[in-house]
This record gives C-alpha cells, sequence and structure tokens, in this order.
C-alpha cells in the first residue's frame, strides 16, 4: 500500500496534460511508424519514402520536444541522474573540462543519439544531456532526415527489395 501511496504522490508531482500528450503521442508514432515506412518504400521507393518518413519524423520530434521542454518529470530525471555517481561520472565530461573535449563528445553523442534513436528517444535524451536549447532543436529535428535515410531508405528499403517483396512476388502474385 505504502508503494501506491508512492507512486501517487509521484504521479501528483510530476505528470502534467503534456507529459501525458507527449507519452500517448509517443505510443501512436511506435504503434504507426514501421508499418507506414514499409506502406511508403512499397508505394514510392526507397529514397522518396525516406524522405517522407524523414519529415514526417521532423514533425513528431518537434511535438516532442515542444511538450517535454520545461517538464518537472524532466527535471526531475536530469537532477536524479545527476546525483547518482555512476551516470554522474558520464554526464560530467559533457558540462566541464576543455571546450575542445566537451564539443567533440557533444558531437558524438549527437551523432549517436540522431542514428539510433527515433524522435521521442532523441528529444528526450537531448533534453536529458541537457543540451543547449538550439541543439537540442537541431539535432532532434533536422536529425530525422539522416535518421530515416538509415533506418527507412537503406535498411528497410533492402528488406522490402531484398527479401519481402521477392517473397510476396514469388508465393502470392
Amino acid at each position: 500500500m505504502a508503494d501506491v501511496v508512492r507512486l501517487a504522490a509521484w504521479g501528483r508531482r510530476y505528470v502534467t496534460p503534456r507529459l501525458g500528450a507527449a507519452i500517448a503521442l509517443w505510443r501512436v508514432e511506435a504503434y504507426l511508424a514501421t508499418p507506414s515506412a514499409l506502406a511508403l518504400v512499397a508505394a514510392f521507393g526507397r529514397w522518396p519514402a525516406a524522405l517522407a518518413m524523414g519529415s514526417l519524423s521532423a514533425l513528431y520530434a518537434l511535438a516532442f520536444l515542444l511538450l517535454l521542454d520545461g517538464q518537472r518529470a524532466m527535471t526531475g530525471l536530469r537532477r536524479w541522474a545527476s546525483q547518482r555517481p555512476r551516470l554522474q561520472r558520464y554526464l560530467e565530461p559533457l558540462t566541464q573540462g576543455h571546450l575542445s573535449k566537451r564539443a567533440l563528445l557533444w558531437a558524438l553523442i549527437t551523432l549517436l543519439v540522431v542514428l539510433l534513436t527515433g524522435p521521442f528517444w532523441r528529444a528526450v535524451a537531448m533534453l536529458l544531456l541537457g543540451a543547449p536549447r538550439l541543439l537540442a532543436y537541431v539535432a532532434a529535428v533536422l536529425g530525422s532526415i539522416p535518421h530515416s535515410l538509415l533506418w527507412t531508405g537503406l535498411v528497410l528499403g533492402s528488406l522490402w527489395e531484398g527479401l519481402i517483396w521477392p517473397f510476396l512476388d514469388s508465393h502470392w502474385l
């Protein structure tokens, strides 16, 4: 019973309508991203589909940033991470040290976040890492294009042209 009371207190403190809308939009994006990318690849080809998905992902990323920026849950999570020695060890070099080292670390982290995460997690990562606002918005929104070129154009396009379409063509068409 004590856990339920603590969870309810946490929810009252951190969950706002904007955070709820961001989570609901995230689930919609998560359920629709792969099927819509596959449908776009099948209809238009790999590279036009990648650009279309990049544009759609950019809109999602912008919506997530606008909904999550300044939320108490994000600042609370960042504060919680800074109090943990293991996490603090990884976050500290981003804010302290030589400017060239910090710039190189930010470039590497931004590249990894852009290429490996979808729009929701890209926005969350940039906000939790405490990225400067301009970098967070540019990386999250414009990073959708290279992300989609990699995952929709190269990976999903190759799967469609190399495996899925030949299988469908030989078995059902």
